[in-house]
C-alpha cells in the first residue's frame, strides 16, 4: 500500500490540565495530537512532518517522545531559545473549560512551510491562533497541489487583560475558507467564525447545515462540524450527513480529542477514499479518547481501531442520515 505524506502546521504547547475535580496533568499537546495520532495509526502508511516551533525548556521531552516513532520526521521543527507556549486549561465541568494562554513563539513563515509543499495533506491547526497568516495560506495555496486541511480551533480565541482566552470573530472568514479543501470546526466555532454568534446563540440542525452550506460555497469539497458527545457533521458534494456518536466513555479530559479526531479522519481518507467511512472511524476514535488524561490519550489508538481494517457496511440504524 502506497505511503502518504502529512505535514501539520501549527504550535506544540505546554498544557497544564486543571480537571473539574482539582486533579493537575501537565502534558505537552497543541498539534502533538495529530502527529501522534496518526504516526500511532499510520505505522508504515504515513510519513507525518510537524512544523513548528518548539522551545528549549521542552525540546528534550519532546525529542525522546518523538524519536521512538520513525514515521514521524524532525525536519520541520526550529528550536527557539526561550519557553514554549504555555496553556492553562481549567473544567469548569466535564465538557467545559476556560483557559488561559502564555505565547512565546511567533507565526511559522512560509519558508518554513516551504519544503513540504510536495506533500500529500498540509493540515493546519489553529493552536495559538495567530500561528499562520492569511498572507502565507495564500502562498501555500498557490504553491502546492496537496489538499489544504485547516483546523479552525484557536482562530476564534483571543487573550483577554486577565489572559483567558475568550470568543471572537474571524476577519476575513469567507477569504481563509476560499483557501481550504477541508474546514473543520464544532458548532460554538461554527457561529464565531463565521460572524453569526451576535445573532444567535446556539447552533441549532438548522443552522448548522445552513452555515454548512455557505461554507461549502467558498470552495472546500469536506465541511466538518463537531457536535460534541452527539456526532459530527459532514459536508460532501453529495449534501449534509449527520454521523451520530456510537460511543460514550466516562470523560476523563477532553483535550485533544477534536486533534485526534482530524488525524484519525485524514488518515482513514487517505486509506479508504470514502469521507464517510473516515469520519464514521474518527468519531469512533475521539469518542474512545475521552478516557485518558492529556496526551496520553494517542499512545493506544491503534489497539482501539486499526487504520488499515475498513468496517463493514452501516446498518440500518448507524448509517448517517442527511439533512
Amino acid at each position: 500500500m502506497k505511503s502518504h505524506r502529512i505535514a501539520v502546521i501549527g504550535a506544540i504547547n505546554r498544557d497544564i490540565i486543571i480537571s473539574n475535580d482539582g486533579t493537575h496533568t501537565e502534558s505537552l499537546g497543541g498539534i502533538l495530537y495529530n502527529v501522534l495520532a496518526l504516526a500511532e495509526l499510520g505505522t508504515d502508511l504515513l510519513t507525518v512532518s510537524p512544523v513548528t516551533y518548539i522551545g528549549s525548556d521542552v525540546k528534550t521531552a519532546l525529542l525522546k517522545m518523538l524519536n521512538r516513532r520513525r514515521v514521524v520526521s524532525l525536519e520541520g521543527i526550529t528550536e527557539t531559545s526561550g519557553n514554549t507556549n504555555t496553556n492553562h486549561l481549567f473544567y469548569v465541568n466535564k465538557n467545559e473549560r476556560k483557559e488561559t494562554a502564555i505565547f512565546y513563539t511567533p507565526a511559522i513563515s512560509f519558508d518554513m512551510i516551504l519544503p513540504f509543499l510536495n506533500h500529500d495533506i498540509l493540515l493546519f491547526n489553529f493552536i495559538a491562533g495567530y500561528d499562520v497568516s492569511l498572507e502565507t495560506l495564500r502562498a501555500v495555496r498557490n504553491r502546492t497541489d496537496a489538499m489544504i486541511c485547516i483546523d479552525v480551533h484557536s482562530m476564534v480565541l483571543k487573550k483577554n487583560m486577565n489572559k483567558e482566552r475568550t470568543f471572537v470573530a474571524v476577519e476575513n472568514w469567507q477569504t481563509w475558507v476560499g483557501q481550504t479543501d477541508m474546514i473543520q470546526m464544532n458548532t460554538k466555532e461554527l457561529l464565531y467564525f463565521t460572524g453569526s454568534a451576535d445573532r444567535m446563540e446556539r447552533a441549532d440542525p438548522i443552522t448548522v447545515r445552513t452555515l454548512m452550506r455557505r461554507l461549502m460555497r467558498l470552495g472546500p469539497r469536506l465541511v466538518i462540524i463537531t457536535a460534541g458527545n452527539r456526532g459530527v457533521y459532514l459536508g460532501v458534494k453529495q449534501g449534509i450527513y449527520f454521523l451520530p456518536q456510537r460511543y460514550c466513555a466516562s470523560v476523563k479530559d477532553t483535550t485533544g480529542c477534536g486533534d485526534i479526531f482530524t488525524a484519525s479522519f485524514l488518515a482513514k481518507l487517505l486509506v479508504s477514499g470514502d469521507a464517510c467511512i473516515a469520519c464514521d472511524y474518527a468519531n469512533t476514535l475521539s469518542g474512545l479518547a475521552v478516557r485518558e488524561m492529556g496526551i496520553k490519550k494517542c499512545f493506544s489508538l491503534k489497539h482501539s481501531s486499526p487504520l488499515c481494517v475498513i468496517p463493514p457496511p452501516p446498518t440500518s440504524s448507524s448509517a448517517p442520515f442527511a439533512l
